[in-house]
């Protein structure tokens, strides 16, 4: 129980950086660098580089890539976000996010579930994509700046 709400605690942190400033959530600046460091782990497991990242965020485009798909699965597996049968948990989250962003976390996880693929990498990928194409502004506004 302690390792999952420790999980919880860190996908705070991950989500931490997707929420704008002015929505009030503030959280210890030494709980924000170690999810600075998940980031690192899994840019250094799966081999993709900050530039890569950087890209992505910028055209706001997510590249069929396997480094790319293996390092959003890295960040929901560390988070506790994705599961050992690869079913993503987004709701979750709801138990230690700000009120506020409930109904759109609800939303996402209504209209895609998880998105099954042909492993964790392939289903961690095709079920973000699935969150964009349901609500884009939020996740490259909000969530997936925060992986750059």
């Amino acid at each position: 129980m302690a390792s999952w709400n420790f999980g919880l605690l860190l996908a705070v942190l991950i989500v931490y950086d997707f929420i704008p400033a002015n929505q009030g959530l503030e959280l210890n600046p030494m709980l924000i660098k170690q999810a600075k460091k998940l980031q690192l782990r899994c840019l250094n497991q799966t081999g993709v580089s900050i530039e890569k990242m950087d890209q992505l965020t910028k055209t706001r485009s997510l590249p069929n890539d396997p480094g790319l798909k293996c390092f959003v699965h890295c960040m929901f597996d560390m988070v506790g976000l994705i599961d050992s049968q690869n079913v993503v948990h987004l709701e979750s989250l709801l138990e230690v996010l700000p009120e506020q962003i409930h109904n759109t976390i609800n939303g996402l996880v209504s209209a895609c579930g998880t998105q099954k693929g042909k492993d964790g990498c392939d289903t961690a990928y095709e079920t973000i994509k699935c969150y964009i194409a349901v609500n884009d502004k939020f996740m490259w506004d909000e969530v997936i700046v925060l992986l750059g």
